[in-house]
Order: structure tokens, then sequence, then C-alpha cells
């Protein structure tokens, strides 16, 4: 299965970028088999266990990876 295109994100969800969606999936995991596969790995486990459980920086871990996300969207 081919990877998922990340930067139709915001055109497969009425032309928003899903920051929470996104935000969720990154921490968590993807929960829903439509998500696609699920080779990305959860990077909130990985961040929190990277940085101490500190949930400030992991929170802005995953923040970042968001604002990197939107920035590729198609136009």
């Amino acid at each position: 299965m081919p990877a998922a295109n990340l930067t139709t994100l915001a055109k497969r969800h009425g032309g928003e970028f899903p920051e929470d969606y996104v935000s969720d999936v990154l921490m968590f995991g993807p929960d829903i088999p439509a998500h696609g596969s699920s080779d990305m790995p959860t990077w909130g486990q990985i961040f929190l266990y990277r940085d101490d459980f500190n949930q400030k920086v992991v929170q802005k871990r995953i923040k970042n990876l968001c604002d990197y996300l939107a920035s590729l969207q198609e136009k």
C-alpha cells in the first residue's frame, strides 16, 4: 500500500487543514482503518519516552509537526 498523500489533508477535509484530527493521529495513532496504513509511528509515545514524559515539550513537538504538515498542503 502506498504512503498517504499528506499534501491533500486540507482538500480531503473540506478545504481546511484538520489540525485537531492530525494532532490526535500524531499523538495517539490512527484509530480508524480509513486513515490508511499505520506505518507512520505514533509520535506521541516516541516523544514522551524521548523527552522524559514532559507533556509540554511533547505538545510543542506535535504542534510543530502539525504546522509543518499544514505548510505542505496543496493550494
